[in-house]
C-alpha cells in the first residue's frame, strides 16, 4: 500500500485512487497531490508518482475506526456536495453556454449538448469525498448527474438516512436555483446517482416537473 501524509494533520492517506486530492482526516488539500504533481511530471504514470512521492512505511489506518467517523459525518459532507456539486456542474463552468444550447429548438439534442458541456470537465472533483464522474442524457427529457463516493463503501452507509437527507436539498435546489431554470423551463426529470469507491450502486434520486412547479 502507498500513502500520501497530509502536512496539515500527519494523517497518512491511502492512495487507492489518482482523484485523491483531499485529507481524507481534516479535509484540507494534501501537497503535492497527483492532480499537482502531474502538472509538473507529465510524462510520469501515477504509478511514477506513488513509487516517488508516496510511501509505504507505515502502519495501515484502522478502518474500524475511519468506517465509524465516515458514518457519524455523512449528514455534513453530504451536504455540502449538494450544494456545491450541481452548482459546479452547471453554474460555474457550464452555466452560460448550456443556456446558449438550450435557446435551439430540439430538446433532445439540447440535454446531449448540455452533458457534452459538463464531460469537458469531468473527471472533476467536487469536495475531498466525491467526483463528478460525468452527465448523460436519457430518454424521456431526463438528465442525470453521476457520482462516486470515493472513500466511501457501501457497507458503511445507511442508504436510507442518506436518502432522506439527500433528496429534500436536491429538490429544494433545483426547484429554486436560478442555475437550474432551463431545465425548470424544460419539463426535465433532473437525477442524481450515486456509486460508492468500489463502483457499486448507491442510489438516484430523481426530481421530476411536478416537485419543482
Amino acid at each position: 500500500m502507498h500513502f500520501l501524509k497530509c502536512s496539515k494533520c500527519g494523517h497518512f492517506n491511502e492512495m487507492k485512487s489518482e482523484y485523491l486530492v483531499f485529507c481524507t482526516k481534516c479535509n484540507k488539500k494534501l501537497d503535492n497531490n497527483y492532480s499537482d504533481w502531474i502538472i509538473r511530471n507529465s510524462d510520469k504514470t501515477f504509478e511514477h508518482f506513488k513509487n516517488q512521492v508516496c510511501t509505504t512505511n507505515v502502519e495501515e489506518p484502522d478502518k474500524t475506526n475511519t468506517k465509524k467517523n465516515k458514518v457519524k459525518g455523512l449528514k455534513y459532507w453530504i451536504g455540502f456536495t449538494v450544494a456545491f456539486a450541481i452548482f459546479y456542474a452547471v453554474g460555474t463552468f457550464a452555466g452560460e453556454a448550456i443556456i446558449g444550447v438550450f435557446k435551439k429548438p430540439t430538446l433532445e439534442k439540447n440535454l446531449v449538448e448540455a452533458a457534452n458541456i459538463i464531460n469537458k470537465n469531468c473527471p472533476m472533483m467536487i469536495d475531498s469525498e466525491t467526483r463528478l464522474d460525468n452527465a448523460i442524457a436519457l430518454p424521456n427529457n431526463i438528465f442525470q448527474y453521476n457520482y462516486t463516493l470515493i472513500n466511501m463503501a457501501k457497507e458503511s452507509i445507511n442508504i436510507e438516512e442518506m436518502r432522506q437527507y439527500l433528496e429534500p436539498n436536491i429538490v429544494n435546489f433545483v426547484k429554486t436555483q436560478p442555475d437550474m431554470k432551463t431545465m425548470r423551463d424544460n419539463k426535465t426529470t433532473v437525477n442524481y446517482s450515486y456509486k460508492d469507491k468500489e463502483g457499486v450502486f448507491l442510489l438516484t434520486i430523481s426530481v421530476k416537473p411536478d416537485q419543482y412547479e
